[in-house]
């Protein structure tokens, strides 16, 4: 026998799937399944932070980039999924798509949250890279490749911070320094 709460989320999915890919739509049903969601404690079948990024990706196509931030920032909060990891995917997007600015907080939770995940710190490094962004770049991949160098690298994200970092003090008109040295010496 199907569950009144089962039968209600299928409904919502059934409601999500003929929203196809009008992020308006998909954003109204999403909205709805993740209220009923949290408020039913349903994480061991309903993957709450899947569902959170994907409103989350909504929002952005719409231009409510504020309403995206707050849903990541609420799920992981809430401590659906890995919390770094989707405030780094968020402020990833939030990046390339020009809003820098609303990203710049995410990074900064996820370095906090997870002081010790060295991703983050390449993820960051990456992005204000590409943005020309160099002297924040710098800002990341530094501690990155001190945190790497400093629990022997077994992310093995030496072999990214190293030439990231390099690019980053040569944009920048400045010569490798030790710990670029002390980086050469592990790759």
């Amino acid at each position: 026998m199907v569950s009144a709460l089962d039968q209600r989320f299928d409904e919502l999915m059934a409601r999500l799937t003929a929203a196809g890919r009008d992020h308006a739509r998909r954003a109204a049903v999403l909205e709805e399944y993740l209220a009923f969601a949290y408020a039913h404690h349903t994480e061991e079948t309903v993957d709450i932070a899947a569902y959170a990024e994907d409103l989350a990706d909504s929002y952005l196509a719409l231009g409510r980039v504020d309403d995206a931030v707050r849903t990541v920032c609420d799920a992981t909060a809430a401590g659906y999924g890995e919390g770094a990891v989707m405030l780094c995917e968020l402020a990833e997007k939030l990046m390339r798509s020009e809003h820098e600015v609303a990203a710049r907080p995410l990074w900064e939770q996820a370095r906090a949250d997870q002081p010790d995940d060295v991703w983050v710190y390449v993820q960051a490094g990456i992005e204000y890279g590409d943005l020309g962004d160099y002297a924040t770049a710098l800002c990341w991949l530094t501690p990155g490749l001190e945190l790497a160098l400093r629990t022997g690298d077994p992310e093995a994200a030496i072999e990214q911070l190293h030439p990231l970092r390099a690019a980053a003090l040569s944009a920048l008109g400045r010569e490798p320094d030790s710990l670029q040295r002390r980086a050469a010496g592990q790759t």
